[in-house]
């Protein structure tokens, strides 16, 4: 018998159940030069630089952001897919291990298992960047919990951005979970108020649902939605493999999607998926990446894997998801995303562009 570790994604409708500068110039000053389908930007090699996070911010002019998990942060042009080495901002001397990043409208949020901040911001500008510290430190380790465990953050949900402050949300290996409010004047002071929900574990993944002002958390096991307009929590939903990614649809708000990790032992191949799942399993692999994110674009998903296979799926027709394309890179892939209907992925030491890869 041999064990088949894989990743699969779940669809779930509230309806159906529960459940140089960092500014790019212009493209029309520029002369309109054709990308290659595959795009490969390296990044600066360093130890224990293992990759955490792509972010996209919300101003198109502004470049992608590479976190690495020492906190290293690298910036991509998002029109020519170059680095703009200039701004590379990488680690300040401060061990530091980061467990998340996000980011809310313009500002990268880091969320850190170790170090002296749990949580700092990154703003993305057309100016030399900066990190800014919080001086909050929310989350705490009970005693009885080793430190090897985890303590501080271990996910982050975007919530909200204005033209002045920024939301998001912090869970803890405490088990808790803080709503952090930031002016963008003043974000080394945010005003952080404690969550109605307190999970049976570490959280592990979480994502804020706009349409009904709630938040889908796990502790890996279980689901959980609270109603942050009630701060209520009902009974969590029980699951029998890890949940470790959620995602809310950005375009039709009703629709979960969570990124879980399989563990089948059975004998023989799969020949019977199971209804609104999908994924890609890899044979030889030991383990998937508890990190490793997918990103949604309209109908599809796509994700890259420790193989460095990356797959992406239509599942406008829940009853036949077809997987649409599929490419091998030459390094695992952690985080995948689609900026500016190109599918990118951070892993290794590089940012891969595929540029062709949502085309038909």
């Amino acid at each position: 018998m041999e064990d088949r570790h894989g990743s699969t994604v779940s669809l779930r409708s509230r309806r159906s159940q529960r459940a140089s500068s960092l500014s790019s110039e212009s493209s029309a000053d520029q002369e309109v030069v054709r990308l290659p389908a595959l795009k490969r930007v390296p990044l600066p090699k360093t130890p224990y630089g293992r990759s955490r996070r792509l972010l996209i911010p919300a101003s198109d002019n502004l470049p992608l952001v590479a976190i690495s998990m020492r906190a290293d942060a690298q910036f991509i042009n998002r029109q020519d897919q170059f680095r703009l080495t200039l701004n590379s901002l990488p680690n300040p001397g401060v061990q530091q291990h980061v467990e998340d990043a996000c980011v809310v409208g313009d500002i990268v949020v880091l969320g850190f298992n170790s170090g002296p901040s749990q949580v700092t911001f990154l703003p993305v500008t057309t100016e030399a960047p900066r990190r800014i510290d919080s001086k909050a430190l929310p989350h705490v380790s009970p005693p009885r919990m080793s430190k090897s465990s985890g303590e501080g953050v271990r996910c982050l949900a975007a919530m909200n951005a204005t033209a002045g402050s920024v939301e998001f949300f912090t869970g803890g290996h405490d088990r808790r979970i803080f709503k952090w409010s930031a002016d963008v004047q003043s974000l080394e002071e945010p005003t952080v108020t404690k969550i109605g929900a307190f999970l049976d574990s570490g959280v592990s993944a979480m994502a804020y649902r706009h349409d009904d002002n709630s938040l889908v958390s796990s502790d890996t096991k279980k689901l959980y939605v609270t109603d942050l307009t009630r701060s209520h929590t009902p009974s969590p939903a029980q699951f029998s493999n890890y949940v470790n990614q959620i995602h809310v649809h950005p375009q039709i708000p009703h629709l979960t999607l969570l990124e879980m990790v399989m563990f089948d032992r059975r004998m023989g191949g799969f020949d019977k998926a199971p209804c609104c799942t999908f994924g890609y399993r890899n044979t030889n692999a030991k383990f998937e990446q508890s990190y490793t994110k997918g990103g949604i674009h309209h109908t599809f998903f796509a994700r890259g894997h420790h193989d460095g296979t990356v797959v992406l799926w239509d599942f406008r027709n829940v009853k036949n998801i077809v997987t649409k394309r599929q490419s091998q890179l030459t390094q695992s892939v952690v985080h995948t995303v689609v900026a500016d209907s190109r599918v990118v992925t951070f892993g290794g030491d590089a940012v891969t562009f595929l540029n062709d890869f949502l085309r038909s």
